[in-house]
């Protein structure tokens, strides 16, 4: 299942980018869905006693960090500079890292640990990364507004 999973999510991106039928908000579905996804295999992991539960809000670091830049962006009034930036590639790396631990839980329990650990180390990596792009966009919107005579008010 969970590489039935992960195959679709690759395959249909793949599709929309080939026939060129992305837009904003099947981006934001899309990753709506993936997180639905990673939510369900890891609450799935910690009922079964595979994963500690503790350990699942580094596993989602980055996930929680591009939640909280997107509601901070949302009470900002600031949607648009959300809506502009990219997927980075350590969210990429960060999601096949998470990943690599569904299948090793499945199918090679005796590496969960390091599978854990490296999914941790991604997230993180992410997480910090997703952070200081987030820093330098709010630096350059409050430069621009500063330059406008206009109120930054977040």
């Amino acid at each position: 299942m969970i590489i039935c999973g992960g195959g679709s999510d690759f395959l249909d991106g793949w599709i929309a980018r080939k026939w060129q039928v992305t837009s904003w908000h099947g981006r934001i579905l899309d990753a709506f869905a993936d997180k639905l996804f990673v939510l369900s295999v890891l609450i799935t992991f910690v009922v079964s006693g595979k994963i500690d539960l503790w350990l699942v809000p580094a596993i989602i670091a980055r996930d929680l960090m591009v939640v909280f830049i997107a509601c901070y962006t949302q009470y900002c009034r600031a949607w648009d500079s959300f809506r502009q930036t990219k997927t980075r590639w350590s969210g990429k790396i960060a999601t096949a890292g998470q990943f690599l631990l569904f299948v090793s839980v499945t199918l090679m329990p005796e590496f969960v640990d390091f599978f854990i650990a490296g999914a941790i180390i991604l997230s993180v990596a992410a997480a910090l990364d997703y952070s200081f792009t987030f820093i330098q966009a709010v630096r350059k919107r409050s430069a621009n507004v500063t330059n406008k005579k206009e109120t930054f008010t977040c």
